[in-house]
C-alpha cells in the first residue's frame, strides 16, 4: 500500500504524465470536443447533463473571473454574464487559443501554466470567482495529491471569493457501460487518471481548505462550490 501511494504521488509530478494528460487536446480534437463531451458523454456516460454545468456557472460566476482549464470556453460563452476582467489559465496553448477566439468579445487575458506547480501572481489583482471544471480527473496522481492545485489557486482569490467546478469520479459512483468503456480508454491513454478519485477525498480536501463547501453529485460527476 505504501509503495502504491508513493507511485501515485510520483505520477502527479511526472512531466511525461502531465504531457500525456493534455496532449490529446489538439486543434482537431478541440473542434469536436463540444459535441463529444458536452453533447454525448455528459448525457449518456457521465449522466450529468451539460445544462447542469451551465447552471453551476450561472450561479457562481463573477465579473472578475479566472478560469483554470477553460476547455473550448463553452461554459463562459453561454453563462450570460459580461466580464469586466476574464483570465484563462491552462497548460495547453491550443485550449487557450480556442477559448480565447470564442470569448474574444470579453478580451480575455491568457496565462499558460501548470496547475500542479506554484502559480505566479496575475496582473490586475485577485479574482472574485475561479472556475475549475473537468480538470482534476485529467491530472496525474492520486486525488489527494492533485488537490494541491487548490493551494495554488487560493492565493489568487479575493476575500469572499468562490471556487467552483466539477470533476468526473472513478470510484464510488454508479458506472454504466458507456462510462466504463470511456474510463478504460481514457485512463489507459493517460488522458484521465481518476480510477481512485472519490467524493470522500474531494470533500475532505475542500473542507480542509475552505470554510464553506457544497458538493452535489450527478451520475459520475461531482459538482462543487467552496468559499
Amino acid at each position: 500500500m505504501a509503495e502504491d501511494l508513493a507511485y501515485r504521488a510520483s505520477r502527479a509530478a511526472d512531466p511525461d504524465a502531465i504531457a500525456r494528460a493534455h496532449a490529446v487536446y489538439t486543434p482537431l480534437a478541440l473542434a469536436f470536443y463540444d459535441v463529444v463531451v458536452h453533447g454525448l458523454s455528459n448525457r449518456f456516460a457521465w449522466r450529468c447533463p451539460t445544462k447542469r454545468l451551465l447552471e453551476l456557472y450561472a450561479a457562481n460566476l463573477s465579473a472578475n473571473h479566472l478560469e483554470a482549464g477553460p476547455g473550448t470556453g463553452l461554459f463562459l460563452d453561454r453563462a450570460g454574464i459580461d466580464f469586466d476582467r476574464l483570465v484563462l489559465l491552462d497548460i495547453n496553448e491550443h485550449c487557450l487559443e480556442r477559448a480565447a477566439r470564442r470569448l474574444v468579445r470579453f478580451k480575455p487575458a491568457l496565462r499558460q501554466a501548470n496547475l500542479l506547480a506554484t502559480l505566479e501572481p496575475i496582473a490586475g489583482g485577485s479574482f472574485d470567482s475561479v472556475g475549475l471544471t473537468y480538470v482534476l480527473h485529467c491530472l496525474p496522481g492520486a486525488l489527494g495529491d492533485k488537490l494541491v492545485v487548490l493551494d495554488h489557486l487560493r492565493p489568487l482569490m479575493a476575500e469572499g471569493a468562490v471556487l467552483f467546478g466539477a470533476t468526473i469520479l472513478g470510484r464510488g459512483v454508479p458506472v454504466n457501460a458507456p462510462a466504463r468503456a470511456l474510463l478504460d480508454i481514457y485512463n489507459a491513454k493517460g488522458v484521465f487518471d481518476n480510477r481512485e478519485d472519490d467524493i470522500e477525498t474531494l470533500t475532505q480536501g475542500l473542507k480542509a481548505r475552505f470554510d464553506t463547501v457544497e458538493i452535489d453529485r450527478h451520475g459520475c460527476v461531482a459538482l462543487f462550490r467552496a468559499s
